[in-house]
């Protein structure tokens, strides 16, 4: 019943049928209260209120007649002239009365029962008039013929009135008595009326509550336990078909196509998160426009995973070509570095030789001058003979220095080795720096070449210091020797002068001889810090090897991937 309609409609329709049916109830019962009100009132006022009236008649006009008993039976003028005046009041009030009786009058009986009394009460009134007015007296004689008229012709008019009175007093009761049953059945019957409309209404508000109550909620029934598979996950099952077009077909209809746009949803960030999982970061969803409100931040969280590992992933495949080209170019440079510590320590070995002759040299000298001072004394007299022999030891003087400039030459490429080197450890740290955690073992070996290279360029700088004094001192000592054989050429006398500076010559050639094994002992560490440098740059070398095959590796994961442009 009512299938074709809404939902609202179907309730304004019933409340509208339960409302009619209601209201005709009232308006029955209206009807009904205003009719048996009315009949009430009919009933009180023709009857109810004309029983009284009818009876207030019947007691004046006895009181009337006894008034005149009174004015005709006693003597005393003013005990008649106060019964005189009780019987006009009487009389007046007795026909007031019956003028009021009158207006009451609705059936044909009562009509002719009031003319009778009306009729014979004329009679009463015309014949007591002249009674009165024989009896109105103190004259005994005229009394008592008052009274024999008043009890031979006025009594059984009296009596005859009354009884007039009395029928219409009966045939009103009687009347109003059918009436009141009449009312009381008619009443009875509405109220059956009233009550069997209510019950009407009950029953129909009862039947269209039920009709639209099982129209609403058996379709929800239905939906709540279709929502509640849709809450477990069953997104593919069809929702419940629902007869009528109303408000319930409407959540149907909503209810199935949300979980059709889920559904959608789902398969599409199904799609796309196993295309990630398969390599492929390239794909692309076809269904944004199911993304709405809430939805939306799920399609965004997905593109931007996308995209995230999109970027890594083309990040991690630039850093492994940096990586790779970066580990070649340390192997490069490691070989290089290894080739030139091979070098060094080659050059080294050549310095020791150099610096061990050298030492030897001073020893040497020191050992002539030091017999040239012993033998200045003894041979001062052979000082022009001694002039050959001073400027071999000039020449020597020479010779010294010059092997002093060709080792300061030789520690000057020893730093310029050892800043290339200190220059190799930081590019490899660089290049271990941007290969990350697969480049950390690399940067502490680069950083140790580092440090190796620092306390080569410290030793040869220590080195330098000590050969620059080596050849001051060589200098001076051959500026010594030169001024000591001008000496001998111009002034022998100065031999004991001479003695003495042959004396400072080999003190002086002891001191070089100090700084020489000072040298030696300088170069011998450098030897070692070198051969450590070379073993560091062939472990370099390998380092990088195995860095460029772990960068390849790497390079090779990240290809299995789809990436976009």
């Amino acid at each position: 019943m009512f299938k074709k309609y809404r939902i609202k409609k179907r309730l304004t329709v019933s409340f509208i049928i339960v409302a009619v049916i209601a209201s005709i109830a009232a308006v029955v019962g209206a009807i009904a209260m205003f009719y048996v009100a009315n009949r009430y009132d009919y009933a009180l006022k023709n009857y109810g209120f004309s029983q009284g009236d009818i009876g207030k008649a019947m007691v004046t006009f006895a009181d009337a007649h006894s008034a005149t008993r009174a004015v005709i039976g006693y003597t005393d003028q003013e005990i008649i002239a106060d019964a005189l005046s009780t019987h006009d009041t009487k009389k007046q009030n007795c026909q007031d009365y019956m003028d009021t009786i009158k207006g009451t009058l609705t059936a044909q009986e009562e009509t002719d029962a009031y003319n009778a009394a009306m009729k014979s009460m004329e009679t009463y009134w015309t014949l007591e008039a002249k009674i009165l007015e024989l009896g109105n007296t103190t004259d005994t004689v005229k009394s008592a013929e008052a009274q024999n008229m008043a009890a031979n012709e006025l009594l059984p008019v009296y009596d005859k009135t009354y009884s007039y009175m009395a029928d219409l007093m009966t045939l009103n009761v009687t009347t109003g008595n059918d009436l009141q049953s009449t009312l009381d059945l008619l009443r009875g019957v509405l109220l059956v009326v009233i009550l069997a409309v209510i019950v009407l209404a009950m029953a129909a508000s009862v039947m269209l509550g039920n009709n639209i109550a099982g129209g609403i909620a058996g379709p929800l029934n239905k939906l709540s336990e279709r929502l509640q598979t849709f809450a477990q996950g069953q997104l593919t099952e069809e929702f419940p078909a629902v007869e009528a077009d109303d408000e319930v077909a409407d959540m149907v209809k909503v209810a199935g196509g949300m979980a059709e746009n889920l559904a959608v949803i789902i398969q599409d960030a199904k799609y796309r998160l196993g295309e990630m999982a398969n390599g492929n970061y390239a794909v692309e969803s076809d269904k944004e426009e199911k993304y709405v409100g809430e939805f939306l931040e799920l399609h965004t969280a997905i593109h931007q995973m996308n995209e995230n590992m999109n970027d890594t992933l083309h990040q991690i495949e630039d850093a492994s070509d940096q990586v790779s080209v970066g580990a070649g170019n340390l192997a490069q440079a490691s070989q290089s570095l290894a080739e030139g510590a091979t070098e060094q320590a080659g050059a080294v070995e050549e310095l020791l030789a150099t610096v061990t002759n050298l030492t030897e040299g001073i020893s040497q000298t020191s050992d002539s001058v030091g017999e040239a001072y012993k033998m200045s004394r003894l041979y001062a007299d052979k000082a022009n003979g001694s002039r050959e022999e001073m400027q071999k030891m000039v020449e020597t003087m020479a010779v010294i220095t010059d092997t002093s400039k060709k080792i300061e030459s030789i520690i000057g490429e020893i730093e310029e080795i050892a800043s290339q080197t200190n220059l190799l450890a930081l590019n490899a740290s660089i290049e271990a720096a941007r290969a990350g955690e697969a480049g950390r073992g690399f940067a502490v070996v680069a950083d140790q070449i580092g440090k190796l290279a620092d306390e080569s360029a410290q030793s040869a700088v220590h080195t330098r210091e000590l050969i620059m004094s080596a050849i001051t001192e060589i200098t001076s000592g051959t500026d010594t020797a030169e001024r000591t054989a001008t000496a001998i050429d111009e002034v022998v006398g100065g031999i004991n002068h001479v003695a003495d500076s042959s004396k400072e010559v080999a003190e002086l050639s002891k001191t070089n001889l100090e700084a020489m094994k000072q040298a030696e002992a300088g170069i011998n560490q450098i030897s070692e810090v070198i051969q450590a440098n070379s073993a560091t740059a062939e472990e370099s070398s390998a380092t990088s090897e195995e860095l460029s095959a772990q960068a390849m590796t790497m390079d090779e994961l990240v290809k299995r991937f789809k990436l976009k442009a």
